[in-house]
């Protein structure tokens, strides 16, 4: 996205808090006190467009954004969100059928929200969004799991569960969605944390579109012996695997909650 902004001057109020909220401090008043980019510092800008959320009047536009077409601001509610969390279930039964053309789209947009290190646009998503694809990658690497000579434990517990008919890594879930972060673009430090972050927003988002999800530990282990999958994934040159996240109809449905006390808080 161009860093650039443009103001309204019938609108702008001259109120300063765009100028206030920047976290970089990029932007400052004109001589007319009407806000612009600072000389030396509009290198620093990030491109988050706190300045055009902000803007109590829509006068501050941001790479050529329109205000107008952003959503009204809205935070939920408190209670329905909690429940939601408490809610969250690992899904490892899924239904037989590949997830809705419209859920994944949903999926799609969500993913360019979550939060990371100065708002660097590091990670790349792969959603695997069809059955016949989850089949191929299964089985590209389940073969070479199988040949695999590796003493790893985690190797050998996978390939006895494929062999006895358990697919620990996938679950036969119908989908599945692969980050990968741009080493070379990445925050030093947010290597691991953007990647864990956006999967975070991303399971709690999918089950409320009724939909279920496992972080799995295993899938992660069998692609990463197999650098070839990482073509079809289409996972480009210069980004690493970070994680992948099973995604489906859950095939099993959950009454209530569990019941759970954190066993470590304090407030001091």
């Amino acid at each position: 996205m161009e860093r650039k902004i443009t103001v309204d001057k019938n609108k702008c109020i001259h109120c300063g808090l765009c100028i206030k909220d920047c976290p970089t401090s990029s932007i400052e008043f004109d001589g007319d006190k009407i806000p612009e980019f600072s000389e030396v510092r509009k290198e620093r800008c990030v491109a988050c467009q706190h300045c055009m959320a902000v803007c109590p009047e829509g006068a501050l536009s941001f790479g050529g954004k329109n205000p107008d077409d952003s959503a009204e601001v809205s935070y939920g509610n408190s209670d329905e969100l909690l429940n939601l969390i408490k809610s969250r279930r690992s899904i490892r039964y899924y239904k037989n059928e590949s997830v809705p053309t419209d859920k994944l789209d949903k999926i799609k947009e969500m993913l360019a929200f979550p939060p990371t290190g100065a708002n660097a646009d590091s990670l790349h998503f792969t959603i695997v969004g069809t059955k016949e694809k989850m089949d191929e990658i299964k089985k590209v690497t389940y073969e070479k799991i199988l040949q695999s000579s590796s003493d790893s434990p985690i190797i050998q517990f996978l390939k006895n569960s494929y062999q006895n008919g358990q697919d620990i890594s996938y679950r036969d879930a119908p989908s599945m969605v692969v980050v990968s972060v741009n080493k070379s673009t990445v925050v030093p430090g947010c290597e691991t944390t953007d990647p864990i972050i956006a999967l975070s927003y991303l399971e709690l988002y999918a089950q409320s579109l009724g939909m279920g999800t496992m972080w799995s530990h295993g899938a992660v282990t069998i692609v990463k012996q197999n650098p070839e999958v990482y073509s079809l994934l289409e996972i480009p040159e210069n980004y690493s695997l970070s994680y992948i996240i099973l995604l489906g109809i859950p095939a099993v449905k959950y009454k209530r909650t569990v019941q759970k006390e954190a066993s470590s808080i304090i407030v001091i």
